[in-house]
Order: structure tokens, then sequence, then C-alpha cells
């Protein structure tokens, strides 16, 4: 159903309640008006009924000839019916039987515990009230008819005004919608509205610019894996060719050299797919109770000798000989593997990195995290690179030389082994002073 009918059977619902409630209340009025002269002249009304008691008393228990007698009490009443046995017996005034009985104040005429007629009456006040409420009751009809008629109208035109207005943002979210189902980036969606439509506006416009930013991603992520094949099967390419046209054996030193971007093409396409399954959390953990000392001293001591051929002084602490952690050896070896390589690369001959490890306790968690802290005094990195060093093929040294420099993953991957871990990396560094990064994992009771 649109929103213009609902609005019309609401209105319309509205309306009748509108006509209907005058009615009701001079209804209820009534009976509360007339309930009140009873109260406020109840003395009238017992003596009333008194008398109408004598009299069944002294005629034998009967109402004979009643509809002749003279009552002293009836002078302070408009309105009186004697209904008994199913018949009027008695009528002064002006209304009739139905009349009486539907809006009369009601006295019971009881004869010890004989309920022997009923009495219908209407004081002065009673019939005034009576009065009222019957011209009213005439007249909304035609009131209603022609309040009806005109708030019809206005009531059709302000639905047809106000339903534009309401469903104009609908309209346009619905263009919007259209738009982003186009692949148009820039679609409009009225998000300056402070009520539910500039939510749900701001709502739809943050989530295209989520699918905007993934197809640049997507698109990026294609132009930079073309861009980091095309070096080395340009260079396998080359080196065939020229074989080939020449007619001359490859040499061991152009052998070595294929080999080598064949094995820089592996490595490349490993760490994609590496890196997809991680950031789509479908790698595969094996976790389990790590020793996270022992598995810190035995990475540092493989890597030592890449530390050794720049002459960097390379140094390991320890607070305790064994904080565990529930981990995947091979991925955090993986991750701690990364950083400490950049670090070895980033920091110039005569360096110096350091690696510690301890055990922290931070203001808003409810656990123990293992803290590795690998601190170099590297080249650091920039203001402007820092916030992007975790993004895929990035390299804050912009002239890093392939042959060299590796992927530009090794970042990445090491971020996203340790969120799968449920830890973080944090990193501190200033251009020329050197950085510092701080890998966060839960730790597990012994």
């Amino acid at each position: 159903m649109k929103i213009r009918t609902k609005l019309i059977l609401s209105m319309t619902v509205l309306l009748v309640f509108i006509l209907l409630f005058p009615l009701a209340v001079t209804h209820i009025q009534f009976y509360i008006s007339r309930d009140y002269a009873y109260r406020e002249n109840k003395a009238a009304f017992e003596a009333l009924r008194e008398e109408f008691g004598r009299y069944y008393t002294e005629h034998g228990d009967t109402w004979e000839r009643v509809e002749n007698a003279s009552f002293e009490s009836i002078r302070d009443f408009a309105e009186v019916l004697l209904y008994a046995d199913g018949f009027p017996l008695y009528r002064q005034g002006r209304l009739s039987v139905d009349e009486l009985r539907n809006d009369g104040y009601p006295l019971v005429i009881r004869s010890g515990q004989q309920k022997v007629g009923r009495l219908y009456v209407m004081n002065g006040e009673q019939y005034k009230t009576y009065e009222f409420k019957k011209e009213w009751y005439g007249i909304l009809p035609n009131i209603g008819i022609a309040s009806l008629l005109f708030t019809c109208v206005a009531a059709l035109l302000s639905i047809f005004l106000l339903s534009w207005r309401l469903t104009r943002p609908i309209r346009i979210i619905i263009r919007g919608i259209e738009g982003v189902k186009k692949g148009d980036n820039a679609a409009v969606f009225p998000v300056r509205r402070k009520d539910e439509f500039g939510s749900i506006s701001r709502a739809l416009r943050d989530m295209n610019e989520s699918l905007a930013d993934a197809e640049r991603a997507r698109k990026q992520l294609l132009s930079d894996v073309a861009h980091e094949l095309k070096t080395p099967l340009m260079i396998i390419q080359g080196e065939l060719e020229l074989a080939q046209e020449t007619g001359a054996q490859l040499t061991p030193d152009k052998q070595s050299s294929i080999l080598d971007e064949v094995l820089r093409l592996s490595r490349l396409v490993h760490e994609v797919l590496d890196l997809s399954k991680l950031e789509a959390g479908m790698a595969e953990l094996r976790r389990g109770p790590e020793n996270l000392a022992a598995l810190l001293e035995d990475l540092t001591e493989k890597t030592r000798f890449l530390a050794e051929e720049k002459q960097i002084r390379f140094t390991l602490q320890t607070t305790e000989d064994e904080i565990r952690v529930s981990a995947d050896k091979s991925r955090i070896l993986q991750a701690l593997y990364n950083l400490l390589t950049n670090a070895i690369y980033y920091t110039n001959p005569g360096g110096l990195i350091r690696v510690s490890l301890d055990r922290v306790e931070l203001p808003d968690k409810h656990q123990q995290y293992a803290r590795v802290r690998i601190e170099d005094s590297g080249v650091g990195i920039s203001e402007e690179d820092l916030p992007h060093i975790f993004d895929r093929f990035y390299r804050a040294d912009h002239a890093r030389a392939r042959p060299t420099g590796g992927t530009g993953l090794g970042l990445a991957i090491a971020k996203q082994n340790i969120a799968a871990h449920q830890g973080w990396i944090d990193v501190r560094s200033e251009e020329g002073q050197g950085s510092e990064f701080m890998v966060y994992l839960p730790v597990i009771s012994s």
C-alpha cells in the first residue's frame, strides 16, 4: 500500500473520530449533568419516590386510578413517568414515554423487598440539559455534513501536498539506489535531513562509499599485481627471446637470473593468495599454546645474520622465560619475521635494533597481553606515509628497488596475521629518528 493511500485512510478515520467525538462528549455530559442534578436535589427526588410509594400502599398494594391522582412533590419536576407492570400508568410533561424512559432519571419504587414500579423524572435543570442535547443532536448532522465536506477537501489537498513532501526524499533515495546499481559513485542522497530519511540516506551514502572504496581497492590490487608481475615476466621473456634469436646457450648466470625472477613471481603469487585469505577470514589457523619468548629467541637467532651483514647491532631482551599465547606458530613467526626484516632493511649500517618482550596490563582490557617491541635507529617513517604502511604494495621508500625490496606485502600480512590472533600492531615513528613496532597478543594461563 502506498504512503498516499495510507494517509488518505488514516485521515478518513481521523475525520470520523472527530465527528463522533462531540456526539459522544455531549451524550456523556448529559448523563453526568442529570446525575449531578439528582445529587444536588436528592431530597426532592426522594420525597417524590416516597409519595408514590405511599399511594401504592394506601390503595391496597395497587396502582388503581393512579393516573388521576395528585402528588404534591410533582411541582418540582418538569417530567414524570410511572412505569409498572410493563405499562405507563402515570404521565406528566411533554416528552414521549420512550424519550423519558431513555433519558429520565430512574427511581425504583419498592414495597418492602418487592419492586412495584419505576419512576422516570426530570427536574427543571435536567429538562434544560435534555433540550440542549436534543437541539444539538438535531443540528449536528447538518454541521457534520458541512464540516465533513469542507474537511475532506482540505484534508485531500493537505494529504496530496504532505504525501508529495514526505515521498520526495524517498524518490530521491530510490533514484540514488538506482544510480548505485548502475555504478554511479556520486549518487545523490538527502543526507542533510535530520529525520529518519536523513539517517537512511547517510547509511546508504556510507554503504556506497564503502562499495566505491572496495571497487577502487580491487582495481588497485589488480593494477599493483599486474605491475609487480610485469618486471620479472619481462626479464624472463627478454632472456629467453634473446637466447632463441641468437641460438646461444643460457649461461649459468642467465639461468640463475631467470630462476630468481621465477622465484620472485612464485613468492608474489603465494603472498597475494595468503593475504587475500587472511583478509577474508578464510586462513586456517592451527592454534596451540606457544611460548612466545622461545619463538622470539629462535627467530632472532635465525635472522641475526641479516643484521650482521649490515654491521647492525642486534639485541633481544625478555622479562620472563615463558610467556604463553594461543597461536599458530607458523603465522606468528611469519608476522614477526616480516617486522624484523623490515626493520633491518630500513636501518643504516652501524645502526641498532632492539627486540624486547614483556607482559603488560592494559587499562581498557580485561586480560594480560604479551608485548613484542621492535625498535630500530633507521630512517623512520614520514607522517604522510605512516597511515599507509600496512596497505598492500605500499612502500614508504618509493625508490626501493625490487631486486632487494620485496613485494610490499610484508607489513600487510603481518597485520592480518596478528589480527587473526585477536591482537594488534601499534607503530611509533619519526622521520630520521627510527621506528618502533609493538605487537600485542593475548596471554593464556600456563
